[in-house]
């Protein structure tokens, strides 16, 4: 993000957002980790752990931490720029594609102590990404979504780490780019005539708002089965942390039903 910052022995780490806190257990790093953020609910040593308000500056100041681990995925910039005009340091991770999880795995092993160890889970996700991307290769390419968000609908655009979930799955993306990371649409576009498959987090919030557009022209279409629909987990498919190899994968194995 612009920012240097020294690598030097940490003894308390504290991270922002799920995605960061799966990397830094993935890292070694969970008995460094004094608390969890309130969002954080995976691994399941975290459940032992206490939690603070990752909007609370001075929550996080009272923690005393060495180092504070941010991702663009989730947390306020504002926020990290007030923790480093505090004195504290922040790494923060810009995961927008699966070759930026490796880099990310790579840069937190460095500041974690533990470089072998970031090398080596870079590795190890790799060559799982290359696995299934090479399962997905050849087959035809299908016009597709990723909807974060069913009313108002919201998009995946080009550029982000659902782009490239969709990419490597051999699914070209639909979504408008050039108006942000994530930006509202306009229903028509799951109306469009090119959209072939549609894919979502699995969570209760978007199946409920999924069933309410059954009443309407695009609910409709994507009931009857024109457009395919596919339902990934949950988490592993909303957050870029480690997990989100596993979102690949069972989008890999989705696709493989059909073509």
């Amino acid at each position: 993000m612009g920012h240097s910052l020294s690598v030097r022995p940490v003894s308390r780490v504290l991270t922002l957002a799920p995605d960061v806190t799966e990397l830094a257990f993935a890292l070694g790093a969970g008995a460094k980790v004094p608390a969890v953020p309130r969002s954080a609910s995976y691994p399941p040593e975290t459940d032992a752990l206490p939690r603070f308000d990752e909007n609370d500056t001075e929550a996080i100041v009272t923690l005393r931490p060495d180092l504070v681990l941010a991702t663009t995925a989730g947390t306020d910039p504002r926020m990290v720029e007030r923790l480093r005009e505090l004195g504290l340091e922040v790494a923060t991770t810009d995961v927008t594609s699966f070759e930026r999880l490796g880099e990310a795995c790579r840069l937190l092993g460095v500041l974690l102590g533990q470089p072998e160890r970031g090398d080596a889970l870079a590795s190890d996700l790799g060559g799982r990404v290359a696995a299934a991307s090479a399962r997905a290769r050849g087959w035809p390419i299908r016009a597709a979504l990723f909807v974060v968000w069913w009313e108002p609908l919201i998009v995946a655009a080009p550029g982000t780490f659902h782009d490239d979930l969709l990419r490597r799955a051999g699914l070209a993306n639909l979504a408008p780019s050039g108006a942000g990371r994530y930006p509202r649409a306009s229903n028509e576009l799951l109306l469009d005539p090119r959209l072939e498959v549609v894919v979502a987090a699995d969570e209760p919030p978007l199946r409920d708002l999924y069933r309410s557009l059954s009443t309407r022209a695009e609910g409709r279409r994507l009931a009857r089965g024109t457009v395919q629909v596919i339902w990934l987990p949950a988490d592993p498919a909303s957050r870029p942390g480690p997990r989100l190899v596993e979102a690949l994968e069972a989008l890999v194995e989705a696709r493989g039903g059909f073509r």
